[in-house]
């Protein structure tokens, strides 16, 4: 009886942090900066500036101005933001990653629906990243690919609009939704 009296905590403590969600995920999301594309995790694509991250919807409107009470709309927690520069064919792009944590998957589905993110015209994604993506080419210019999953949605650009940027862009989709499953 002595032994099991002591071998209950200590199994407790082995077995315990396996049942958490957290330990569940291999790559162990602490925070939504988590969630990001790490400098030169897809070859090519490096760190361009510090970015940002808004814990409240002061913070945030500081970053997207206009754009932040879409987000306070639908539940707004949290952001983290990073943008990249590469090459495309054989010229120098920027690309930038956002991620909103936005409570819960019905609040994150809002988002990506809200027909004032200017998605109206988007093209669906069916194969992609998270539960629903899409995204919008804009006449040579530049593209959007948004997608969500669970409580976040996630938001890229860049300043391009080639087959190459939009592959590009669904390599940093991909990515981002394998560390938030």
């Amino acid at each position: 009886m002595r032994v099991a009296a002591w071998l209950i905590p200590i199994c407790l403590c082995i077995f315990a942090p396996a049942c958490s969600k957290q330990a569940t995920n291999s790559d162990d999301i602490l925070s939504i900066e988590d969630l990001l594309v790490k400098n030169n995790e897809i070859t090519g694509w490096a760190y361009s500036g510090t970015g940002w991250t808004a814990n409240s919807i002061s913070d945030l409107t500081i970053y997207i101005n206009g754009l932040a009470d879409i987000y306070q709309r639908h539940g707004f927690r949290e952001a983290a933001h990073q943008t990249y520069r590469g090459s495309v064919g054989n010229a120098d792009h920027q690309l930038g990653l956002t991620v909103y944590d936005l409570g819960n998957e019905t609040n994150a589905q809002a988002t990506y629906g809200d027909p004032d993110l200017g998605m109206s015209a988007a093209t669906g994604w069916t194969a992609g990243a998270g539960t629903a993506a899409q995204y919008v080419r804009y006449g040579g210019f530049s593209q959007v690919l948004a997608f969500y999953r669970g409580a976040y949605f996630v938001h890229l650009e860049i300043n391009d609009d080639t087959e190459e940027s939009l592959n590009i862009l669904k390599q940093f989709a991909l990515n981002v939704d394998g560390k938030a499953r």
